[in-house]
């Protein structure tokens, strides 16, 4: 269940990741959010981050013109 969405096209490294770590702060454990950014390291940063912060990278890819990342938020 998708329970937010961060929509960070426009804003470039760090605003997306920046972004999506407040929105997971507030989500309750186990609830994901979506992100949709244009920069190019989009990919590779939210890939880092999730590995960083244990949240886990459901999926992350291409969609017309922008990524779109799903994560969902570690713990109980």
């Amino acid at each position: 269940m998708v329970a937010r969405t961060v929509d960070a096209r426009g804003k470039s490294c760090p605003m997306p990741i920046v972004e999506l770590s407040r929105e997971i702060k507030q989500a309750a454990a186990g609830e994901e959010v979506v992100v949709m950014a244009d920069d190019r390291a989009f990919p590779s940063d939210v890939e880092a981050w999730c590995r960083q912060t244990k949240n886990e990278l459901v999926a992350v890819g291409p969609e017309d013109g922008y990524f779109r990342a799903t994560v969902r938020k570690a713990g109980r």
